[in-house]
């Protein structure tokens, strides 16, 4: 049966010593084989996004590894002899004579080619014979055409940094689109910041699932739950989680001092983070400006008042600098601890940390929004809600005590 756009994918079984070779001087073969695995696992994830006809080109172990490895909803195929070049015109080849009417091939050393990429591709290919995505190496991370184009894949010097080039002159001929340049992994100083997650807990069995599903869809991320105490069962969701009966300030200190990633993202159990939140993070952060950065702010459900809530929270968030811990902060470790961490305070330790990181530089909102539990507006309204938040700020502002807020916050 004919199919429209068919994905296939390029990658290698993880056996150490025999993947990603250039890294094993800095990261060992098996962290080296282990970074191969995580980079395909996180590219297959992507390409299942994409709505199109999944195959997988492997080469480095038989059929069943494979399946066993990346799952049996797939399609498999051994990449067979020949150079890439070779390999690459064979796979075009056999899905153009299937029917296929856009093939798009892509490897698994770039992990910021998200699903979103994937897609534009194929839209790509509706106005264009081809369609490429420059890697900054002078290769290409995606190639897509709408027909047989075997000259593309001939006499090319493959892992040349002239391989970008030498495919546009011999596409010449051809309707090119071309994408966003992004990096392959391939030398050490490639491989993205690590990113540490650091979720405060108490209580949270029904919102943390959801909450660390789309946290694990992000790539060289590590996850930190840190539990106040629960007794309804979060903690056996993470069991190899930490526990920390010090009130949340201490539950996010705690879990930076165990993070092991260069940057940090604080965010609550009951926020769901945006599709590509990962790569928004590293992006904002690449500006040695910006000393932190928060997403935009979105509640979950539909209640009385609740575009209001949502308009006023982003309006101070981008136009006064002062983000809130529900809205996903973000920063540089180094940042975290030349700013000493969250303040020992039993309540508006994130309102205070913000304030003092605001000396370090910019604090940014990105437009992309978390989307958080709509409970406590639902459940106390979104006048008494607001209302009680601006008198807590105003008290801080009096210097009233910590102690005494808390208080006043938790008996209203």
């Amino acid at each position: 049966m004919p199919y429209k756009n068919q994905l296939i994918l390029f990658t290698r079984f993880p056996t150490p010593g025999k993947t990603k070779t250039r890294l094993i001087p800095h990261l060992g073969a098996e962290r080296a084989a282990q970074l191969q695995k995580e980079m395909t696992g996180y590219t297959v994830r992507q390409a299942r996004k994409s709505g199109s006809e999944v195959e997988i080109r492997f080469t480095g172990s038989s059929l069943e590894q494979m399946r066993d490895w990346l799952g049996e909803d797939l399609h498999y195929a051994e990449q067979g002899p020949g150079d890439l070049g070779e390999r690459m015109e064979r796979a075009f080849a056999d899905h153009f004579s299937a029917g296929a009417e856009r093939v798009v091939v892509i490897g698994s050393d770039c992990p910021a080619n998200d699903g979103e990429h994937m897609e534009k591709a194929f839209r790509e290919l509706e106005g264009s014979e081809c369609v490429i995505g420059p890697a900054n190496d002078g290769g290409y991370y995606l190639i897509g055409l709408n027909a047989p184009a075997p000259y593309l894949f001939q006499g090319m010097s493959w892992g040349d940094e002239q391989v970008f080039e030498q495919t546009m002159n011999a596409a010449s001929a051809l309707i090119v689109s071309k994408l966003k340049p992004l990096n392959d992994v391939d030398l050490f100083d490639d491989i993205p910041p690590r990113i540490s997650v650091v979720i405060p807990t108490l209580n949270e069995m029904e919102t943390l699932p959801k909450t660390l599903e789309k946290v694990n869809e992000g790539f060289n991320i590590e996850v930190s739950v840190v539990d106040g105490g629960s007794t309804d069962g979060t903690c056996s969701i993470i069991p190899e989680g930490l526990e920390c009966l010090d009130g949340r300030a201490a539950q996010q200190n705690r879990g930076a001092a165990s993070a092991t990633g260069e940057i940090l993202v604080f965010l609550h159990a009951d926020t769901e983070l945006p599709d590509g939140w990962d790569w928004i993070v590293r992006d904002a952060l690449s500006d040695p400006s910006v000393a932190a950065g928060a997403f935009s702010f979105k509640i979950a459900g539909d209640f009385l008042g609740q575009k209001f809530v949502e308009n006023s929270t982003n309006w101070r968030s981008k136009k006064i600098g002062l983000p809130y811990g529900d809205q996903g902060l973000f920063l540089c470790r180094e940042t975290f601890d030349r700013a000493g961490g969250f303040p020992d305070l039993p309540i508006m330790e994130d309102y205070a940390f913000v304030r003092t990181l605001r000396r370090y530089g910019k604090i940014v909102t990105v437009p992309h929004p978390v989307i958080t539990s709509g409970r406590r507006w639902q459940q106390h309204g979104v006048f008494k809600v607001t209302v009680v938040n601006k008198l807590m700020i105003l008290g801080y502002h009096l210097g009233l005590s910590p102690e005494r807020l808390a208080r006043f916050y938790r008996k209203r």
